[in-house]
């Protein structure tokens, strides 16, 4: 491997045209820089110059193959020099995409916490990945995103996490219902109740179907969505009862009534997820520096 010292040596011989010069500007003897070029040559084993003495002055001339040794030196100190460049612009989030995981339930969560990374470092480029949880997860686990939201419980062995939120399944029905004078609702007392729910993609529907099959039995699903807003609105159209976290049934208006929903009680918890085993990127970092004072 040819040394980048050596390299830059030849290339600042050339560029003065004097070893007194040279060994100025880098600091080093005139010996030095004599040692680096025969060095350079042994290693190339090419001769780089030649020496020639006009008017008892000692002029440094180029060799042909001399010349193509310089052109491809000044290319790979750029090179270096670019990628250090570069270094210090990633260090100094200059540069750099932040590939986040976020679920279409949950993504509000998130936008103060946007607001604040996108003003104080608006050259990181975001890249989303708008999936469910699940396809969150095996992202994360494919390194095709540097961090993502979870809904507990998460692999604690294969990630760190940082806490979003965590709010009960709330029962959604008509302001005017029977269920709407209940103080709590059960999840058997749901047994023979048309169901709308999020879409299989969702990692909270799973859980809500795999309660029903805890409590032995599986709910007539008659509508999917992933838009919660349009469950809502199907509760409305009375065509069934909807189960959504707290934080969404706070936005419903006063057409609806929102009952917790006991036995069992199922949760909405939601963490920033990111791999044990990959060091994070500066990127990563200020993003959770950005969560901690937004969340």
């Amino acid at each position: 491997m040819i040394s980048l010292k050596l390299l830059k040596c030849f290339a600042t011989l050339v560029e003065t045209k004097s070893f007194t010069r040279t060994a100025e500007q880098l600091y080093i003897t005139q010996p030095t820089v004599s040692k680096n070029i025969y060095q350079l040559e042994s290693e190339l084993d090419v001769t780089l110059l030649f020496k020639a003495e006009l008017a008892k002055k000692r002029t440094i001339h180029l060799t042909e193959i001399g010349q193509r040794v310089y052109e491809h030196a000044i290319k790979i100190l750029n090179s270096q020099n670019d990628l250090l460049i570069d270094i210090q612009n990633y260090r100094h989030l200059k540069v750099g995409v932040l590939r986040m995981g976020v679920p279409p339930l949950g993504a509000q969560l998130l936008t103060s916490t946007l607001f604040d990374f996108h003003k104080k470092w608006s050259n990181i480029e975001l890249s989303f990945l708008e999936v469910g949880s699940k396809g969150i997860e095996k992202a994360l686990l494919n390194n095709q995103l540097d961090i993502g939201v979870l809904l507990e419980p998460i692999n604690n062995e294969k990630f760190y996490k940082m806490e979003i939120c965590n709010y009960p399944l709330m029962v959604v029905v008509r302001k005017d219902s029977e269920w709407a004078k209940k103080e709590v609702i059960t999840l058997d007392e749901l047994k023979y109740q048309s169901f709308l729910l999020f879409q299989d993609n969702f990692s909270l529907n799973g859980r809500i179907l795999d309660a029903c099959q805890m409590h032995n039995f599986v709910p007539n699903i008659v509508c999917k969505s992933s838009q919660w807003n349009l469950l809502a609105d199907m509760v409305f159209a009375r065509m069934g009862i909807t189960l959504l976290p707290k934080y969404y049934t706070d936005m419903l208006d006063e057409r609806f009534s929102a009952i917790p929903l006991q036995n069992p009680n199922i949760e909405w918890h939601l963490v920033m997820a990111w791999r044990k085993d990959i060091l994070p990127s500066p990127a990563v970092n200020a993003w959770l520096e950005s969560m901690k004072k937004n969340i």
